[in-house]
């Protein structure tokens, strides 16, 4: 049985809403931190994207079996412009502090009918601008599947109810709820947090008093 980490296609996601998961997913890598696999995974990632998006919405369900994009497979985005999309989609940065992401990739639509049946398809001057292009049909046909996490501010594609990007950033803020509602109890636990460090540190028994003494304020001549 083919599963999603095996297969490509799956893991740039065939329906609208996986695609643009992976769309954000791509723009939050750090590149310069991926091991020689994790990179050549990632110019797979982005290969199989541009071709299924290309791929009429009605026929990329076939994809599954396809056999995955290679460095050999020719008109692929080479490494170079692989690395210029990377810099390019990291102006999603923008969306999440509330301003406009704004770009025109040059492109031309172009329309035939093929046996009867008319036949859609993008084209553009390069390779970059294709992904361009095609990355934002991706945005625009997953867009209510969109949100910006209200904590950290990343943005995301939700699970279900999902409110926040991740499980840290849910647990940070029902805290910083807890301790607003609960602040002698919040300033009981950090103080015996601190006599449990002070201990550690002096080396002394567990059984030992530590005394939490608050700074004395200068008086006001």
């Amino acid at each position: 049985m083919t599963t999603t980490a095996d297969n490509v296609w799956l893991r740039v996601g065939v329906e609208p809403e996986a695609r643009l998961r992976w769309l954000l997913r791509f723009g939050n890598l750090e590149r310069a931190s991926l091991t020689d696999k994790q990179g050549a995974t990632v110019r797979q990632e982005v290969r199989a994207f541009v071709v299924l998006q290309e791929i009429d919405p009605a026929l990329r369900g076939r994809m599954r079996s396809w056999p995955a994009p290679a460095d050999t497979t020719p008109d692929l985005l080479t490494d170079g412009e692989i690395g210029r999309a990377h810099r390019w989609i990291k102006g999603l940065g923008l969306l999440s502090i509330g301003e406009k992401w704004t770009f025109a990739p040059r492109i031309k639509y172009e329309l035939d009918a093929y046996r009867g049946m008319l036949r859609a398809r993008l084209r553009a001057n390069t390779r970059l601008e294709q992904f361009k292009a095609l990355a934002y049909d991706a945005f625009r046909e997953a867009r209510f599947k969109f949100r910006v996490c209200p904590h950290c501010r990343r943005a995301f594609v939700p699970v279900g109810r999902q409110a926040y990007c991740s499980s840290r950033c849910s647990q940070a803020v029902r805290t910083r709820k807890w301790r607003k509602a609960h602040p002698e109890k919040n300033r009981a636990i950090r103080r015996a947090q601190y006599r449990k460090a002070m201990a550690a540190s002096l080396k002394l028994s567990k059984l030992a008093a530590i005394e939490v003494v608050k700074p004395r304020q200068r008086s006001r001549d």
